[in-house]
């Protein structure tokens, strides 16, 4: 089974080379820093996070091999409650509900599946849950060169259609997109135990089950 850590300020070297230096959403602006200046200003920022709300994202630990001194990361995803984004009120997405989570940054190796993307997005859903928030929002790109050094800071519309997430509103391509967690959790645990099932070649329920009121 996949192996995911708590991203916390201290593992915050765990991060793929550009993520550890990156703090646009946690700012404002197109001021730029330097990296040892953006790495300090994000590492103050996740630790703010962590003692009012909680940890701020998931690490999947790439499986397999020798053991080694640090974990090797196959993908990771960063969250955060709406209020601790600054880049949000710059963005043209309207006020969102201040006890809302929004979803950000999400990588993938590149030696790693697609799948692990859907993988990654299902598991912080399922922990968010977990910690009793109960909506979440994400921005998406329906237009752009999905190459673009910035792409990483939005999503694909269809991963996060694929997820349960609907469309709010769109401006000049960008995409609001919103799921209830009410209830997810149940889902989430499903489509998990199915994709275990399916690796393993062992039969597993209709998705037509996934949907069953009170199931």
């Amino acid at each position: 089974m996949p192996d995911y850590l708590p991203l916390s300020a201290f593992r915050q070297g765990l991060l793929p080379a550009p993520c550890r230096s990156c703090v646009w959403w946690q700012s404002v602006g197109s001021q730029r820093y330097s990296n040892r200046t953006a790495t300090d200003k994000r590492r103050l920022w996740m630790a703010g996070v962590e003692a009012t709300w909680g940890t701020s994202g998931l690490l999947l630990e790439a499986g397999g091999g020798a053991a080694r001194a640090a974990p090797v990361i196959a993908a990771s995803i960063n969250f955060a409650p709406v209020t601790a984004l600054p880049r949000l009120h710059e963005l043209p997405v309207g006020p969102l509900p201040e006890e809302a989570t929004l979803l950000f940054c999400l990588t993938v190796a590149d030696d790693q599946p697609h799948s692990q993307a859907k993988r990654v997005v299902q598991k912080a859903l399922g922990h968010l849950k977990t910690r009793g928030v109960e909506e979440a929002y994400a921005l998406a790109r329906s237009t752009g060169n999905p190459d673009d050094p910035s792409a990483c800071r939005f999503f694909p519309v269809d991963l996060l259609a694929a997820n349960g997430f609907q469309e709010v509103m769109e401006h000049g391509g960008l995409v609001l997109m919103r799921v209830d967690l009410r209830g997810l959790l149940a889902l989430v645990d499903r489509l998990e135990t199915a994709v275990t099932r399916l690796l393993h070649n062992e039969p597993a329920p209709s998705p037509a089950a996934w949907t069953q009121r009170g199931t």
